[in-house]
């Protein structure tokens, strides 16, 4: 008897040993080819670029690198400490990032509402579906497939100066210098800046290029809220605004937190619109011999400009970019973090039945 009962569980083991393989094993099978390119392309880039952040890096020659604890950390938030000979080129490369970090960030901040407030008007426009709504609604996504260096050849020539016979210098009679006159000057305690008018053709080519990707994630949300609740609201008396509040945004809220979060991380790691327009530029006299050292440099220009812009930069503050690489890793995750929470699913407690019993005793 108890041979017979060893002889079911292990019958019994080895089916369900099998059933397993067979369900988590195909699985398995097919997420290998993604497992093995994000931990050879990802997790090892990382650990590599952490080790380099603490080091004195060298492209030319990098067997030869040593470690230098945290100098780089300590270029970008404490250039004080760093000792007397190096405490110029600290102080100068953390104005240069935090510099690149408020360019983007104050980007973004304008940025992210328009790129995703717009899309959602338009495409609730759309999903009305007036005459030729198809033909807008290719219209509307277009500039979202012209390449970057085609967008930013026609926007160039849209802000050209005068004499370049820029287009819309042409148009107004004017001879505005886009990309090297200021928009408006400031001053902030003992800090005096100004703010580039380059911006402004940055701005307007992501605001054109930038609204077909959210525009066709919210159309398509839109065709999925039951055509029920707007019947229901109908019959309510709802009015059309109440009913975008109360039916249309709650309805697509997942895909409005999507487009949210790809927006905000799109916009803080600007970086091809004003490489193409403007080139970081003009430059900061104070910084001109540090990376990032432009009036419209953001934070991946301030990356980039160390390990591909500029030659000089490979030999000397490789290390320097990979930390900053590692700081802006860990700034964009608490913006989208905090983004993430602000727009969870909150549970509604006992908020529903207490309204009932309210509205139970109103009646």
């Amino acid at each position: 008897m108890d041979k017979m009962n060893t002889l079911e569980k292990y019958a019994l083991r080895s089916s369900r040993t099998k059933t397993e393989f067979k369900r988590y094993g195909t699985a398995l099978l097919f997420l290998a080819p993604f497992i093995l390119s994000f931990i050879l392309f990802f997790i090892v880039p990382l650990i590599y670029g952490v080790r380099i952040s603490f080091m004195n890096f060298k492209f030319s020659s990098p067997g030869t690198a040593s470690y230098n604890g945290a100098q780089w950390y300590k270029f970008i938030f404490a250039p004080q400490s760093v000792g007397d000979k190096l405490s110029k080129a600290a102080t100068n490369a953390s104005a240069a990032f935090w510099r690149s970090f408020m360019h983007s960030f104050i980007f973004a901040l304008i940025m992210v509402p328009l790129a995703v407030l717009v899309p959602l008007g338009l495409a609730i426009l759309v999903n009305i579906k007036p005459p030729g709504y198809k033909i807008f609604r290719a219209l509307i996504y277009m500039p979202s497939i012209v390449p970057l260096t085609a967008a930013g050849t026609i926007f160039s020539m849209l802000f050209l100066d005068r004499s370049q016979h820029g287009l819309l210098n042409e148009i107004l009679g004017t001879d505005i210098k886009w990309f090297v006159d200021s928009w408006f000057k400031f001053t902030i305690g003992n800090f005096n800046g100004d703010v580039a008018l380059a911006w402004i053709p940055i701005f307007l080519m992501c605001f054109w290029g930038g609204w077909g990707g959210n525009f066709i994630i919210l159309s398509a949300g839109l065709q999925n809220i039951p055509k029920s609740l707007y019947e229901a609201s109908d019959i309510d008396g709802a009015s059309p605004m109440k009913r975008v509040m109360a039916v249309t945004i709650p309805g697509i809220k997942g895909q409005l937190v999507l487009c949210l979060f790809t927006t905000i991380i799109g916009y803080l790691g600007l970086y091809g619109q004003n490489y193409v327009l403007s080139n970081g530029g003009p430059v900061i006299p104070a910084l001109s011999s540090m990376p990032g050292g432009g009036k419209t440099s953001t934070i991946m220009y301030f990356i980039q400009d160390i390990v591909a812009n500029r030659p000089t930069f490979k030999d000397t503050l490789y290390g320097l970019g990979a930390a900053a690489s590692i700081v802006y890793a860990i700034l964009v995750g608490i913006i989208s973090g905090i983004q993430m929470w602000a727009t969870r699913d909150r549970k509604p407690g006992n908020r529903n039945s207490e309204a009932y019993a309210k509205w139970a005793r109103i009646n």
